[in-house]
């Protein structure tokens, strides 16, 4: 009796609430994936709808933080743009 009960229990636990998240985003691939844009990829796609659905979590990253990580890794890099913002007088916008 109680492995029966047990099996209900993960079965109820497993079944989401709603479907919205999944409607959410098939809405967002609608809106993406118009006639104009039927030429990109399917890799793209993914990335752009991942993009959209995880927005609150891609606000709270700073690009700055990233761009200069990406710069101060590389010796060229460092060159290039740390010269460039130096004569500007400012880091990104």
């Amino acid at each position: 009796m109680f492995r029966e009960f047990d099996k209900l229990i993960r079965l109820h636990l497993t079944i989401p609430v709603t479907t919205a998240t999944s409607e959410r985003a098939f809405s967002v691939l609608n809106r993406v994936k118009s006639t104009l844009r039927s030429t990109m990829t399917q890799s793209r796609l993914n990335h752009l709808l991942l993009a959209h659905i995880y927005k609150e979590k891609l606000d709270e990253i700073d690009p700055n933080q990233i761009m200069s990580t990406f710069i101060s890794s590389n010796e060229q890099r460092q060159a290039f743009f740390w010269t460039d913002a130096l004569i500007k007088n400012k880091l990104f916008l």
